[in-house]
């Protein structure tokens, strides 16, 4: 098993904002979103949407997909360790 990867809103916490200074409620308001949405994003409990990769590259200098690489990699880690089984029993199509 592959180490987990980190959720977008762990480098946000604990590099960017530090780094930058700025507060959620800061990003929340340049990213146009609602604080809610943000905190929620930077404390692990909600998904980078495309909407929000696309915001935070705005404010942040980064590409969406960048943001949205991040989440895609810890989304397909969490479904591959939780359906595990299920997917093992799958048998691969072959050519003839």
């Amino acid at each position: 098993m592959s180490r987990k990867p980190s959720h977008p809103g762990a480098l946000i916490r604990n590099v960017i904002l530090p780094e930058t200074g700025i507060t959620v409620s800061e990003l929340a308001r340049r990213c146009g979103v609602a604080r809610n949405t943000m905190s929620k994003v930077v404390n692990e409990r909600g998904d980078v949407t495309e909407d929000i990769a696309i915001r935070l590259s705005r404010v942040l200098g980064s590409t969406p997909r960048f943001w949205i690489g991040m989440q895609t990699n810890l989304n397909l880690w969490q479904l591959e360790n939780t359906n595990k089984r299920e997917y093992q029993k799958m048998e691969r199509v072959t050519t003839h």
